[in-house]
């Protein structure tokens, strides 16, 4: 189907007033059209004001209704504590498996008294996220299963039962894993999935029943090019223990039951708007105010998603974007050269005055970076990007780093002690990252 089918058939569907609309997902294998097709769809609805959509939430019929502004509600000194100490949390500054650092070190890094760091801590304490042997510090309650010693790793495989295109982040991911349960004493044991067989694969590429995992007290799954997730959650809906998902996936995704049931942990490290929060809040940092995006793939909602979260940092953001692809595969039968043409039909409207040039990954920094080179492209006076890749370090590109060591750690630990967290009831688990300089 074509997007302007798409749209009448939505238009046709008697929605009212703020009902929300079937996910993207859903409409691409109802109607046996493209997701590509019709997210392309949903953004034309949005640019009529036909539809909206919310953050987390997904897409709903009619205009958005502005909130009221919130009223300023003082906040306690131990609230402001608790929300920082999430906020570390999620940045990774806190290891699940040492203690944290002495009372008197947490009132000079968070500018406060003893007095109320330590009833924040009792709070924590009470709350059964924090325990306390003796007056010594403070550290993350652990609820280890006593014989069980076993934890699943699952990622995508193909049908031999290989890994494949694994990238730096998925690399780096495993690799962490295994480091942080050696830290616990515990065994990882690595399962290949075949989606389009929906089986669990060894490394000799035989299929492995799911019932066979008796010696597992938690698994950790990659959804990772994993383009129906469901099938995989299904595999696991009859075992009991604790699941850590790294989900990417756009957040309105996240199935709401999985997201509600305990055992289930959903961590999100690339998706939403706060990579390009972050990216923005360190371009003010640095005097910038006028910044170009650069993105080939703004039919997908990371790409929106980082475009926003620079807007919402206060920058004016001139948009080079393309929304007619989703992904690097999409260029994936392209030739260097022929890339790095489309890249520079984005860039040559970009007009004088801007501070910087954001560009939406590493890809795409080094395909511009090849045409600095070859002096086809005058060089901005700045250029930042993310993923921070090991081709950013090459050509020193400075690049947004994903928080992939914060990712495993909390990962395992979810299955060490299921419910032990900062993190607010039924959130996802947002890990924020930074712009590493070179």
């Amino acid at each position: 189907m074509t997007v302007n089918e798409i749209c009448k058939w939505l238009e046709s569907s008697d929605f009212k007033e703020g009902d929300r609309l079937p996910s993207v997902r859903s409409v691409s294998e109802q109607l046996s059209a493209s997701t590509c097709t019709v997210f392309r769809a949903y953004r034309k609805l949005i640019d009529q004001k036909k539809i909206y959509g919310e953050q987390g939430n997904g897409y709903f019929w009619g205009r958005e209704k502005l909130a009221p502004p919130e009223p300023h509600v003082h906040e306690h000194v131990v609230e402001r504590l608790e929300r920082l100490l999430q906020e570390d949390w999620k940045s990774g500054k806190f290891a699940t498996d040492s203690a944290l650092p002495s009372i008197k070190e947490l009132c000079t890094q968070y500018a406060t008294s003893v007095g109320s760091m330590r009833r924040t801590l009792e709070k924590l304490q009470a709350a059964g996220i924090l325990s306390r042997r003796g007056r010594g510090r403070f550290y993350f309650r652990t609820v280890q299963a006593p014989r069980a010693k076993e934890i699943l790793l699952v990622m995508r495989a193909n049908p031999t039962g290989d890994f494949y295109c694994l990238g730096d982040r998925e690399l780096e991911f495993m690799q962490k894993v295994y480091a942080d349960a050696e830290k616990r004493n515990l065994r990882v044991r690595v399962l290949g999935y075949n989606e389009a067989a929906g089986k669990f694969l060894d490394s000799a590429g035989k299929a492995i029943a799911p019932e066979t995992f008796r010696d597992a007290f938690g698994a950790i799954l990659s959804t990772m090019l994993i383009f129906k997730p469901g099938r995989l959650f299904m595999q696991f809906a009859h075992t009991r223990f604790p699941i850590s998902v790294w989900w990417e996936h756009p957040l309105s995704e996240i199935p709401r039951a999985l997201k509600k049931e305990p055992r289930y942990a959903f961590f999100n490290l690339a998706f939403g708007e706060f990579p390009g929060r972050a990216v923005g809040r360190f371009l003010r940092e640095k005097g910038c105010s006028n910044v170009a995006y650069i993105s080939p793939y703004h039919l997908s909602s990371w790409s929106v998603d980082r475009l926003n979260g620079l807007k919402k940092s206060g920058l004016h953001v001139f948009e080079a974007v393309d929304a007619e692809n989703a992904s690097p595969y999409d260029f994936r039968d392209k030739t260097r050269e022929e890339f790095e043409q489309i890249v520079l039909r984005l860039v040559e409207n970009i007009p004088q005055g801007v501070d910087a040039w954001v560009v939406v990954n590493d890809e795409v920094g080094c395909a511009l970076h090849r045409t600095f080179m070859r002096g086809e492209l005058a060089r901005p006076p700045y250029v930042v990007s993310f993923d921070n890749t090991v081709d950013s370090y090459r050509i020193r590109m400075d690049s947004f780093g994903f928080n992939v060591d914060a990712l495993a750690e909390q990962s395992v630990f979810h299955i060490v002690s299921p419910g032990v967290t900062l993190y607010a009831r039924d959130d996802f688990r947002e890990l924020s990252g930074r712009v590493v300089e070179k």
